[in-house]
């Protein structure tokens, strides 16, 4: 690497980590305004709440921090929940172990990430094509799969997969939320695969000249999303003690809002792990906090949509500046 390639690489990282520093300050500052505004939002029992509101965007978000890192990103992530979510809640009502509805929500999100990544990486069709077609087919595939009909009916061990708690305070949500967000910053973080990653994202061109499989790994990337997304269609119908065809809808944007916010660049190469747990937390900060202070849902809307923009806004200029 020159050392133009060095200063620029340096300068991103710290534009990086003053924006994640920037964007823990605004979860604190959110915070202790509507502690203020509202003493039963600053509860013991509601912060755990919220962590629990946070558990299934924020490993949605985690598989989406891995395909953004590469530059792409992923539509059908919120389908892949519906369909892996319904899948195991008909296989939940049988006899069978209840590892086998679990793998199987494993199985088919990696298999729809496996279908993404393949077609994006080796047949060179955009992510954004492929991945809102992917949106519409396994969205379908949920609906033929169930009927159309939500399933009921979920056996007992089913349903305490995500609705126990640990020492009867956190629950098992929450847990699982820390446990894959640690996995993947260690990955990201400690491992040749997380560099290998971040190199994909930052110079494609350069990764394959120091002799990286881009496409291998773009792939990978895809199907990392797919098996979280299956995971977390899994622990949403455990949740919610039923399966849904409409489950997951809208997700995905959720998901790529919670991974901006966090300080990830949609152009690749850039952002910290611990960065998904602050963006999933300061959306979901914002909607506890505003649905207890009584603003009506599509207020929240439009706040988040404003907030999403502003992210992408600062990471653009700070990039700008970087080349500049």
């Amino acid at each position: 690497m020159n050392n133009r390639g060095r200063i620029l690489k340096d300068a991103r990282q710290r534009s990086g980590v003053i924006r994640e520093f920037a964007m823990l300050i605004i979860l604190l500052v959110i915070v202790g305004v509507l502690s203020i505004l509202s003493p039963k939002f600053a509860q013991f029992d509601n912060f755990i709440n919220i962590f629990k509101q946070t558990a299934i965007n924020g490993i949605l978000a985690t598989g989406m921090a891995m395909v953004i890192l590469t530059g792409g990103f992923d539509l059908s992530v919120g389908s892949i929940v519906g369909l892996s979510g319904v899948v195991a809640a008909l296989l939940a009502q049988g006899n069978y172990p209840i590892y086998v509805p679990v793998l199987a929500a494993i199985l088919i999100g990696t298999i729809a990430g496996l279908f993404n990544g393949t077609l994006v990486s080796y047949f060179g069709i955009p992510a954004f094509v492929v991945t809102l077609g992917s949106q519409s087919i396994i969205r379908g595939l949920a609906y033929v799969v169930s009927g159309g009909r939500p399933v009921f009916g979920v056996c007992k061990a089913y349903e305490n997969i995500a609705g126990g708690k640990l020492f009867g305070v956190i629950p098992y949500l929450v847990i699982y939320l820390f446990i894959i967000v640690l996995v993947v910053g260690f990955v990201l973080t400690k491992t040749i695969y997380g560099r290998r990653l971040y190199a994909v994202g930052g110079n494609e061109e350069a990764a394959k000249v120091s002799g990286i499989n881009v496409k291998a790994m773009k792939m990978s990337a895809f199907m990392i999303a797919g098996l979280l997304s299956g995971v977390a269609g899994m622990l949403l119908t455990s949740r919610a003690i039923s399966g849904s065809p409409q489950t997951g809808e809208g997700y995905e944007l959720d998901a790529i809002a919670a991974v901006v916010i966090g300080g990830f660049s949609l152009s690749g190469g850039s952002g910290k792990w611990y960065g998904i747990i602050i963006g999933a937390l300061i959306l979901s900060v914002l909607g506890n906090g505003l649905d207890i202070l009584g603003i009506k849902s599509f207020y929240q809307l439009i706040l988040k949509g404003t907030i999403v923009i502003l992210a992408v806004y600062l990471d653009v200029r700070s990039r700008r500046k970087i080349s500049a």
